[in-house]
């Protein structure tokens, strides 16, 4: 068990300062107008070692255990640590297989090239990547008695 929670929050990238909860609807820095992003709390997340992280993740990977078995969920901590495991929204996304791509390779000069091809998942759409953390952070902030718009 981990005695720092793990935290995330949107950060301008501007580098201005502005940060705001995962929680809250927001689009753009309020402060200069910029784009966000997701930063984590890394200190927190030293508390395991890298290797540690590693088994983790391998020993979720495509499990039956709710939610871990979602290749997006099995790395909840660093996707989106504050979703409660209740309020998750998930069809296991994700687990698709890496592509050798022999003939891509030699083209490009590399011996050895995989590709990732999200689009052969159930639904034919890599957006069930982001969309299974969207609808559960919804769903996390309805929980909490946040209005949504």
């Amino acid at each position: 068990m981990l005695k720092k929670p793990l935290r995330a929050w949107f950060e301008c990238i501007s580098g201005c300062g502005a940060t705001y909860p995962l929680n809250e609807i927001v689009y753009r820095c309020d402060k200069c107008g910029d784009l966000l992003e997701v930063r984590h709390d890394v200190e927190a997340l030293k508390q395991r070692s890298p290797t540690a992280w590693a088994e983790l993740f391998d020993q979720r990977y495509r499990t039956s255990e709710w939610p871990y078995g979602s290749s997006v969920w099995g790395k909840k901590e660093i996707v989106c640590p504050t979703v409660d495991n209740d309020n998750i929204v998930s069809m296991y996304e994700g687990g698709s297989n890496l592509f050798w791509a022999e003939r891509l390779g030699k083209e490009i000069g590399l011996d050895d090239l995989w590709v990732k091809q999200c689009g052969n998942s159930h639904t034919g759409s890599f957006k069930d990547l982001g969309m299974t953390v969207l609808v559960s952070m919804v769903r996390q902030m309805r929980a909490e008695g946040k209005s949504i718009p």
